[in-house]
């Protein structure tokens, strides 16, 4: 059985996912501690095989040592931005009102092209502009897309890392993935890649 559970966190409303097969669990950009995850692992009797996150910013790993430190798992990214995880003002922490955020815990390097986190095998891409390192997860016909992309909009391109350039290059690339693809962005509603490439102004 494979599925995708969505929770959302913290005070910019981030999404982080559960991403499921069988009872294997890799969690996707834990925002926040929120108990919510551990609520909703122990109600289906999760193993969580490890966390992958789809970019450095804070809203996205504010959770990530509360997470290892109850499952003892490993964490996963794109290489890119692991200088953001350390450094509260790369991962925009700094200044932010909510305190500075720094991961302590390790993290493993993930390289583009296909990965395998415990049961899970999928395609990291990058996709450069939000942030050097975000990523997309193209997972079964599933796209986890963090900032790249909205439902019908895009991630901004002016925090520190950020390059409109490279958003540009990275939406010509993203124009020519499959459109049958369901995405999940790191915020609001999960949409579809046909229907982004129709109405988002930024693909089409």
């Amino acid at each position: 059985m494979i599925k995708i559970d969505s929770l959302v966190l913290g005070p910019y409303a981030t999404n982080c996912y559960l991403l499921w097969k069988d009872d294997h669990v890799l969690i996707v950009d834990p925002g926040s501690k929120s108990n919510k995850i551990h609520q909703l692992i122990v109600l289906f009797n999760g193993v969580v095989d490890g966390i992958y996150l789809t970019h450095g910013h804070f809203d996205h790993i504010a959770g990530v040592d509360a997470m290892v430190d109850h499952y003892h798992c490993p964490v996963y990214m794109n290489e890119l931005d692991m200088p953001l995880l350390t450094n509260p003002y790369l991962n925009v922490s700094a200044g932010s009102g909510l305190g500075d955020v720094v991961v302590k815990s390790k993290v493993n390097a993930l390289a583009p092209g296909i990965n395998n986190i415990g049961a899970f095998s999928f395609e990291l891409v990058d996709a450069p502009g939000h942030s050097e390192g975000s990523s997309l997860m193209l997972w079964e016909n599933n796209m986890i897309c963090g900032d790249v992309i909205f439902k019908g909009s895009i991630g901004r391109t002016d925090l520190v890392g950020g390059s409109n350039i490279k958003m540009v290059q990275s939406l010509q690339m993203i124009r020519k993935l499959n459109p049958d693809y369901l995405v999940y962005p790191g915020h609001g509603e999960k949409t579809t890649l046909w229907e982004e490439l129709k109405t988002n102004p930024y693909l089409m």
